[in-house]
């Protein structure tokens, strides 16, 4: 019977053992579905994927028709953005913004360019070639500083860059910072020259030399004209050397030192003797005009007059317009007037064939002082007439072209700021989106925690309760054992008293028999019994010697019984003991789990309203719900497009997260409840989801207090960047609850939400713009200032009024 018990506390054990062990098992499996679950591609409810963006993107780069992979490309980067994919952005707008740019949509390809931008990290290997690709759009719409910053951006990350650090070194150039041009100029001569590229050598010497030039200073231009030389003059060939030993002859020129001008233009000549030379008009002209200021004014008008003759041959009118001018600018210094005249009227019907205005503005002049010079003043006048119709002109088209293009580039930097903010703008609203989406996972993940941690404690508590039935089965059957043994004692000691009546007759007998021997002592009879009696004697003590060891036995067993029964009690207590410690640890962790949870549900009241929570946790679902009567409130603040730009997104969302805190108070306060914010714009609504009658009021209260919050932060605060605001308040019927089954989000809807956000854009900064229907609400209760009635977009006249404080 005690083997059979035992066996059966083994077999009870064994499978609560085995119940244990299932459990330690289902943790780390519900572990290991979880990152199977995270470690697939991302989808959303739509049913998208990251790895479906990545194959339209690789569909954009394979397809040929430009169309079709614009197409492709607009679908991966509109999945990326739904998923916050930020790298499925970021190749997706890059890719987007090389094929816009190849097509001169020059917006678009800011706009996608700025919103890769916005997506990279410092120290991302994409990150320069976007700013690489934004520096080259600014350089090409002439926008220099936005080029000299981007081109700066991406010499930081990859000062190796010579390519990007010539193009930085000409936007320098262009806005006059001609230290810092110089600066990476050198740097890309010291390039050049390490490796030997006399080409891009030249290159980066012609343009010093220009800028200078341009500049007036004459003197570096020169130095880098003769370095020019000493390069050309050992690798150039005949026609490089003829056109730099022009351009020498020309600074010189400018430097009115003609002597050295002639003696370059005479090294351009011989150039030309052995190969024939790309433009030798130039060469002659160059050549006239040089003979000419050193006194030798016949022979350059051969080399004119043999410029003109190329010119006409290849009927290059624009061209021959200047030349006959420069021809008539000649005999006129010469005091040869009559020619000039000549040359001057062919000059002037040149000019207007080709309508060169600013050539034949400069011929009308020359005409002028021609006419003047020979005494005809009649004519004069009226080719001086003529030149200043056509400056005027010039000047108007110049000015107009000006005007234009500033206006152009005055956009696009417009553009930039304001593709900047909608990007700052659309991260803000991922970023709530996000935290939401973390919060109903963080509520999810919490709810199922608390339910795998409350099955455990149930495990756990059944295993104890089946040990302790185990335990107590043990101590019945030892008790059944001890009771058995003590019942088989007291027979033993019934029998041990039989047995001893029977050793008192038995010794009774003996005597009698050892007396009656004595008396036949002296016969052979007597002798044998008293033998007899002796064995009798014998057995008796041997009996005696038998049932003293069985005794000794019994109370042996009795004894290891009663050791076995005491030890059974102490295990019993100290099980039960460890059974109340469990108890009172699932009773502690109880506790902990109902905290857990209310910590859960305040943060789903947090998300949604009270009785929607309810609702929600009650039937998985809320069923939106039409409100006669509620009252909407919007508040905006003024010039917010404008003062954002000057922030970065974190100073941006650390302000309007300041100014909504407070709101959000205003409104537990009034009993309003807080709708959503659309960027810098504040939507709450009184009246709902619990019907009252005060809402109106409640919705006046606070907008009076949020006014009198933003004015008194005003003042304590004169670094704020959001200083006005304008609210507007409408009450009428609205339909108010959550739509959808993922992502949930508490909202309004009706044509109640739309008029107050039109008196929101039609009021004034500081003044609570009210509707009729909620003046005749409050006006008992606050004064209220007609305006009259407002033509509003798709409401046509309404009527409104103003809260006075």
């Amino acid at each position: 019977m005690q083997d059979l018990s035992k066996k059966s506390v083994l077999r009870i054990r064994s499978k609560s053992s085995f119940k244990i062990k299932n459990l330690a098992l289902i943790f780390p499996l519900l572990l290991l579905a979880f990152a199977t679950l995270h470690s697939q591609p991302t989808a959303d409810p739509s049913g998208h994927s990251t790895f479906e963006a990545d194959k339209l993107l690789d569909r954009a780069r394979q397809a040929t028709d430009h169309a079709e992979r614009e197409s492709w490309a607009s679908q991966s980067l509109k999945i990326a953005r739904d998923l916050s994919y930020n790298d499925g952005i970021v190749r997706a707008s890059i890719f987007l913004g090389d094929l816009c740019d190849k097509t001169s949509k020059t917006e678009a390809a800011l706009q996608h360019y700025l919103e890769a931008e916005s997506k990279l990290q410092p120290g991302s290997p994409s990150l320069p070639i976007v700013n690489r690709a934004l520096g080259d759009i600014f350089l090409r719409e002439n926008l220099h500083k936005h080029a000299l910053r981007y081109y700066g951006e991406v010499l930081k990350d990859t000062p190796q860059d010579f390519e990007t650090m010539e193009k930085l070194a000409d936007a320098a150039l262009h806005e006059a910072i001609f230290d810092t041009a110089e600066h990476y100029y050198k740097q890309l001569i010291i390039k050049f020259k390490y490796d030997g590229n006399n080409p891009r050598l030249v290159h980066i010497y012609q343009k010093l030399a220009n800028a200078y030039d341009q500049r007036g200073d004459s003197g570096k231009s020169i130095y880098y004209y003769s370095a020019i030389e000493r390069i050309i003059e050992t690798w150039g060939t005949a026609q490089e050397k003829s056109l730099l030993y022009n351009n020498l002859g020309r600074q010189y020129v400018r430097d009115r030192d003609y002597a050295k001008a002639l003696e370059y233009f005479r090294k351009a000549e011989l150039q030309c003797i052995y190969l024939p030379c790309d433009y030798p008009e130039v060469m002659y002209a160059n050549l006239g005009v040089a003979l000419h200021n050193t006194g030798e004014t016949r022979r350059g008008i051969e080399y004119l007059l043999k410029a003109r003759d190329i010119l006409f041959a290849r009927q290059d009118w624009a061209a021959l317009a200047n030349l006959e001018h420069l021809v008539a600018g000649v005999y006129f210094s010469d005091n040869d007037f009559y020619n000039a005249l000549t040359h001057t009227e062919l000059a002037i019907k040149y000019a207007q064939q080709t309508k060169q205005r600013q050539t034949l503005a400069n011929a009308y002049e020359t005409a002028a002082e021609i006419h003047h010079q020979l005494y005809d003043f009649e004519k004069a006048f009226d080719y001086y007439r003529n030149y200043l119709t056509q400056l005027d002109t010039i000047r108007t088209e110049d000015r107009t072209r000006q005007q234009r293009i500033e206006q152009q580039r005055g956009l696009l930097a417009a553009a930039e700021a304001q593709i900047k903010y909608l990007i700052a703008r659309q991260n803000f609203k991922e970023l709530e989106l996000q935290q939401s989406l973390y919060e109903q996972d963080k509520l999810r993940l919490l709810n199922e925690n608390l339910a795998l941690d409350a099955q455990r404690k149930r495990d756990e508590v059944l295993l104890l309760q089946k040990q302790k039935e185990v335990d107590e089965a043990n101590i019945r059957q030892k008790t059944l054992e001890a009771l058995r043994a003590q019942q088989e004692l007291r027979l033993a000691a019934q029998r041990l008293d039989v047995l001893n009546q029977n050793n008192l007759i038995a010794e009774m007998r003996r005597q009698e028999a050892i007396e009656r021997a004595n008396r036949l002592a002296d016969s052979t009879s007597r002798a044998q019994e008293l033998e007899r009696a002796q064995r009798e004697a014998e057995y008796q003590r041997r009996q005696q010697a038998d049932f003293r060891q069985f005794a000794y036995s019994i109370g042996f067993m009795l004894f290891a019984i009663l050791g076995i029964l005491g030890a059974s009690w102490l295990y019993a207590r100290r099980t039960n003991r460890q059974l109340n410690e469990q108890n009172q640890q699932i009773q502690a962790q109880n506790k902990e789990i109902a905290t857990e949870r209310s910590k859960s549900d305040q943060l789903l009241l947090n998300i949604l309203p009270d009785e929607v929570a309810r609702e929600l946790k009650t039937s998985g679902y809320a069923t939106p719900r039409h409100y006669e009567s509620a009252t909407v409130l919007f508040t905006d603040f003024v010039n917010f497009t404008r003062l954002s730009a000057q922030l970065s997104p974190d100073e941006l969302i650390e302000e309007l997260d300041e100014c909504f805190l407070a709101f959000d108070e205003i409104c537990d306060k009034h009993g309003l409840e807080k709708i959503k914010t659309i960027g810098d714009a504040y939507m709450c609504a009184g009246g709902l989801p619990v019907p009252n009658d005060t809402h109106p009021q409640d919705a006046v209260k606070a907008a009076l207090e949020m006014t009198s919050w933003l004015a008194r932060r005003n003042r304590e605060h004169a670094r704020a960047i959001f200083r006005e605001m304008r609210i507007g308040i409408h009450t009428g019927p609205v339909v108010a609850g959550v739509i959808g089954k993922n992502k949930f989000a508490y909202d309004i809807w009706g044509d109640a939400v739309n008029l107050a956000a039109r008196l929101e854009e039609h009021g004034e900064p500081g003044r609570i713009n009210i509707s009729k229907a909620t003046a005749e609400a409050v006006k008992h209760l606050f004064k209220v200032t007609p305006r009259g009635k407002k033509e509003v977009y798709n409401k046509g006249l309404v009527e409104m009024y103003f809260v006075e404080p």
